[in-house]
């Protein structure tokens, strides 16, 4: 099975994006760190643009990990759009 088919995305693959792109990349040591916001996490990808926030001088590259990251639980529907309660009709005397 190949990447691809187990969901994983590897640097330098092709997407329905950028089919025909030059896609060489170079990988880099970390050395810099930074402070970004982000709106959404998925597995190990922000998801939409993650915002720069300030440099990080006082930060060491294997310090930094996913484990830190503020998680914001996700919303039950029920809450968010309102549980259908099949005892409702039944107390509201319908």
């Amino acid at each position: 099975m190949d990447a691809d088919a187990k969901g994983l995305r590897l640097p330098g693959a092709t997407s329905r994006w950028n089919r025909g792109k030059d896609l060489s990349w170079e990988p880099v040591r970390p050395e810099r760190i930074c402070e970004v916001a982000y709106d959404h996490l998925q597995g190990s990808r922000f998801r939409h643009a993650a915002q720069f926030v300030r440099w990080r001088p006082d930060k060491r590259p294997q310090d930094c990990r996913y484990d830190q990251l503020e998680v914001t639980p996700a919303y039950e529907l029920g809450r968010v759009f309102g549980a259908r309660d099949p005892d409702l009709k039944r107390r509201q005397g319908s």
